[in-house]
């Protein structure tokens, strides 16, 4: 992934934010006693896709808006409301 990125921090983060996520998905699927099936695997797989492609448009965006000379802290925050806003449009048509 840091080929990917090239950048340390930008790898670090989702190299741990991905298996917690897929931890706790699994410790909640124990507690709530539902069993592991090709239904759920499906689920994890597709929604693990879907994390992941929303996270790397995110580093494309706020990248992009820093070589633009926006502040870094500034390209942060303005990026999810972006990205929010394209995506519910794009869910109404």
């Amino acid at each position: 992934m840091f080929l990917f990125l090239r950048n340390v921090s930008a790898t670090i983060i989702p190299s741990i934010a991905v298996p917690l996520s897929i931890i706790g998905t699994f410790a909640v699927m124990y507690l709530l006693g539902y069993s592991l099936n090709n239904l759920t695997l499906m689920a994890l797989t597709i929604s693990t896709g879907f994390v992941v492609d929303d996270a790397i448009v995110m580093v494309e965006n706020i990248h992009r808006l820093i070589e633009d000379g926006e502040a870094p802290l500034q390209a942060a925050l303005k990026v999810p409301s972006r990205s929010a806003s394209r995506s519910s449009r794009s869910a109404c048509r």
